[in-house]
C-alpha cells in the first residue's frame, strides 16, 4: 500500500513536490512523509482504511494530530493535500516572492 500511494502522489510531481515533499517512511496500510509548505509544515500520514476503501489523512505537528480527515477519495488525494498544505489564495503572488521571481 505504502507504494501504491506513493505512485499516486507522484503522477502530480510538481505539486507535490511544491509541498516540500520529503523523508518518506512505509507505514503499516499507509506513508507517512514531512512537508513544508506556506500554510502547513510537518508531518503528513496518508492511511489506507480498508473498510471504506478511502484514505484517512493525519496532520501531525510537534508529535500531536492537529487534522484528522478521515474518508478522503483517491480523485481527491492531491486536491486534497495541496489546499491543506501549500495553496494560499495569493498562491503565484507568494511563490514569485519567496523565490525572489518579482
Amino acid at each position: 500500500m505504502t507504494r501504491y500511494i506513493l505512485n499516486c502522489l507522484t503522477r502530480e510531481k510538481l505539486i507535490v513536490f511544491s509541498w516540500g515533499f520529503h523523508s518518506p517512511v512505509a507505514l503499516n496500510n499507509g506513508l507517512q512523509f514531512n512537508v513544508n509548505g506556506f500554510i502547513f509544515n510537518g508531518i503528513i500520514q496518508v492511511i489506507y482504511n480498508e473498510g471504506t476503501d478511502l484514505f484517512d489523512l493525519k496532520f501531525i505537528k510537534n508529535n500531536k494530530v492537529v487534522i484528522l480527515l478521515p474518508n478522503v477519495q483517491l480523485e481527491e488525494l492531491i486536491e486534497v493535500l495541496d489546499d491543506l498544505i501549500e495553496k494560499v489564495d495569493n498562491y503565484e503572488e507568494r511563490v514569485k516572492k519567496e523565490y525572489s521571481l518579482l
